[in-house]
This record gives C-alpha cells, sequence and structure tokens, in this order.
C-alpha cells in the first residue's frame, strides 16, 4: 500500500512539473514573440512546436527551444532549489566526534590558563 500512495504521489509531482514547464514554455515564448504572455495558456507552447515542425514558424526554433529550456529550468528547478535551501537551514549542525566545550577545570589542568 505504501508503495502504491508513494508512486501515486511521485507521479502527481512530476505531472504537476510538466503542465508547469508547458505553461512557464508558453510564457516566455509568447513573450519572445512579443505578444501578451498572459494570453498563452497551457497549450500555447506545444502548438508552436506543432506549427513549427509543419512550417509555418520557419524561424522559430530558437525561440522554441529557449523558451523550453527556461520552462523546465523555472518549473523545476526552482522549486528544487527552494526545498534544498530550507531543508538545509532546518537541519542541525552536524558535529563528528565528542565535540564540547572545555570546562575551566579542564583548562586549568591541560596548562593552558
Amino acid at each position: 500500500m505504501r508503495a502504491a500512495l508513494v508512486t501515486v504521489a511521485v507521479l502527481a509531482i512530476v505531472s504537476g512539473a510538466l503542465l508547469a514547464s508547458s505553461w512557464v514554455a508558453s510564457f516566455f515564448l509568447y513573450t519572445s514573440l512579443r505578444l501578451n504572455p498572459f494570453h498563452a495558456g497551457l497549450w500555447g507552447w506545444p502548438n508552436a512546436l506543432l506549427a513549427w515542425h509543419d512550417g509555418l514558424m520557419p524561424n522559430g526554433g530558437r525561440r522554441l527551444a529557449g523558451a523550453a529550456l527556461l520552462g523546465v529550468l523555472v518549473a523545476v528547478g526552482s522549486p528544487a532549489m527552494a526545498l534544498y535551501s530550507i531543508w538545509e537551514r532546518t537541519g542541525r549542525r552536524r558535529l563528528y566526534g565528542n565535540a564540547r566545550f572545555a570546562s575551566e577545570a579542564e583548562i586549568r589542568a591541560a596548562g593552558l590558563l
């Protein structure tokens, strides 16, 4: 049961990341085409990719590739970096061995005071 829940959770996260990447890529593509990016919707980038493939956007290959790269970096990389930074700050400081402060008696016994 636990394996099924983990699988469903991972599939939901991957699906959400793909949808977010598609939307962000559409946003960047519309911006590069000097169109209103808020009208891009979820299918702006895939539709433009199909139009490019059919020859309707002959000079759009670089814009499509750049929008896809930025979309994936922003939609997947930003949350991953945020989670990593939160995870690092919440963790305890790792000490190795028996690290502790010496008492005054131990300092005097060592002849350092």
